[in-house]
């Protein structure tokens, strides 16, 4: 018996009825929907960093173990910024934030752009849950000939193109929080630090201050022992996971004399790769930096006012095309979100 990652046993397709036709595109949508089921789990389990099973508890491994879901597939670590709204099974067109201040959210654009970002200030926001989808051929004659590996694969790489679109939206989101000297702290140039190990720790430590004093009033329930989120760069993860950790070394000197004494989770992206406001090469500088560079990474108090409204989950459909001989198959999800800006702060990396 023949079988892959979707199908059980590649023997059992038949696409030449309808009853066949439904199965296939139900097993499809049956291992699309498995990734949002983990995510789910894990979230109940308490484990929100979707990036490795390396440290999973055995509880945790038998919940990826039984929807066979590689978790470091997708990309999905902005959600654990946000509280997300389960609107699947209502029939509204849009979700509102009461008592805004100022924020970002996004639209959709036609095929083939990013989500346009923009800002929205008001006591009340609509957020519009917005439809995203995409499409491909399946050709008949792949079936006629067996090769289901290549409708497999096209139909894994369609999954991993959707949540790579979604993960563009959320980080140029959060990339594009206003460029002002509220939300962006410059790199520490204090001389009580005398290392950039200590001049990290500084800095995120000033930002996790800035946070705690702008919330404290502000009726989230802020305090100084308030779990905080911080989504970085990649190629910032060995100077943020040094700062964050209070015993590391680095050479054989121990330079642990400045710590950051807040409760940070990192969390660790190659979408986050803004080095200028808008990204644009030879741009504008971010307010009170001395030159371009990626941050440490952004800094949030999650949830509260950053929400996710979820409205329809990827789901495909599909059809017959007689004129190109193939099966076109459409998926489509729709959401939409708000990111409270006084929430956040981007961490400079350079003086």
């Amino acid at each position: 018996m023949q079988k892959g990652t979707i199908f059980s046993d590649y023997a059992r397709i038949n696409v030449n009825s309808k009853r066949g036709r439904q199965a296939f595109i139900g097993a499809i949508q049956h291992f699309w929907d498995q990734t949002g089921k983990v995510q789910d789990l894990l979230r109940e389990a308490g484990i929100r960093e979707f990036t490795t099973t390396n440290n999973f508890p055995d509880s945790v491994l038998e919940i990826i173990d039984k929807f066979h879901i590689d978790v470091a597939e997708v990309d999905t670590a902005y959600e654990a910024a946000f509280d997300m709204i389960d609107l699947t099974k209502t029939k509204t067109s849009s979700f509102t934030i009461r008592d805004s201040q100022s924020g970002l959210t996004f639209s959709r654009v036609r095929d083939g752009e990013k989500a346009k970002v923009y800002a929205v200030k008001g006591s009340e926001v609509t957020v519009s849950l917005n439809l995203y989808g995409g499409a491909l051929n399946w050709l008949r004659t792949w079936f006629d000939d067996g090769e289901w590996w290549t409708i497999e694969d096209n139909a894994l790489e369609f999954r991993h193109k959707w949540f790579e679109q979604k993960a563009v939206a959320f980080y140029d989101m959060i990339q594009s929080l206003t460029n002002s000297a509220v939300y962006n702290v410059t790199y520490d140039e204090s001389t009580g630090a005398t290392t950039e190990l200590e001049h990290d720790r500084k800095t995120i430590g000033e930002a996790a201050t800035e946070l705690v004093d702008t919330l404290r009033d502000s009726g989230f329930g802020v305090t100084a022992g308030t779990p905080m989120v911080m989504l970085c760069p990649i190629s910032m993860k060995s100077r943020v996971e040094q700062a964050l950790n209070p015993g590391r070394f680095q050479g054989t000197g121990y330079l642990g004399g400045v710590t950051v004494n807040f409760n940070i989770t990192p969390y660790y992206t190659s979408y986050l790769d803004w080095a200028t406001v808008g990204a644009v090469a030879g741009g504008t500088l971010w307010d009170g930096d001395t030159g371009t560079a990626v941050p440490l990474g952004y800094l949030c108090v999650p949830g509260r006012k950053n929400k996710i409204g979820n409205r329809m989950n990827l789901t495909i459909m599909s059809e017959t095309d007689i004129l190109s001989f193939a099966d076109t198959v459409v998926g489509w999800g729709r959401y939409g979100a708000y990111m409270n800006e006084a929430q956040w702060r981007r961490v400079s990396s350079i003086k």
